[in-house]
């Protein structure tokens, strides 16, 4: 239990950080659209206050990732990563589709329903809140 409580201090600490520092920092003030750009980051750092808060009261388990978890978490940073790479030459659009299904199939989701949301439903999320909602471009 002491990893996921430890897990759960990492991620309030970050949270806070985030609401407190980076986004105060790195988000523009603005005169137009109806919501301000400090208002989603700020608000996602609570939620991860709130479940780093969750994990440290009630912890899951001691989990200790075996070598195979780890080669899975490179795998993961590398899609990432690749995917940033990608996005700035591609672009959001053609980029994003394709990394969610590889994050996915990293994961082992292999439901039809599950897979069409995530590769389709999640990026069409993010375009509509960034591009129509906050009134920013999209790489």
């Amino acid at each position: 239990m002491a990893t996921d409580r430890y897990t759960g201090l990492f991620f309030i600490l970050f949270g806070v950080v985030l609401y407190a520092v980076i986004v105060p920092w790195q988000a523009e003030t603005v005169e137009y659209g109806w919501l301000r750009p400090r208002t989603l980051p700020r608000v996602l750092a609570v939620v991860l206050v709130l479940c780093g808060l969750a994990l440290v009261w009630r912890p899951v388990g001691d989990a200790r990732p075996g070598n195979l978890h780890w080669g899975r978490a490179i795998a993961f940073a590398a899609v990432l990563v690749g995917g940033l790479v990608l996005m700035t030459r591609l672009g959001f659009v053609w980029t994003a589709p394709v990394m969610a299904l590889a994050l996915m199939w990293l994961a082992h989701e292999r439901r039809a329903l599950w897979l069409v949301l995530g590769v389709v439903g999640m990026p069409a999320l993010i375009w509509f809140t960034v591009a129509i909602m906050l009134e920013r471009p999209l790489p």
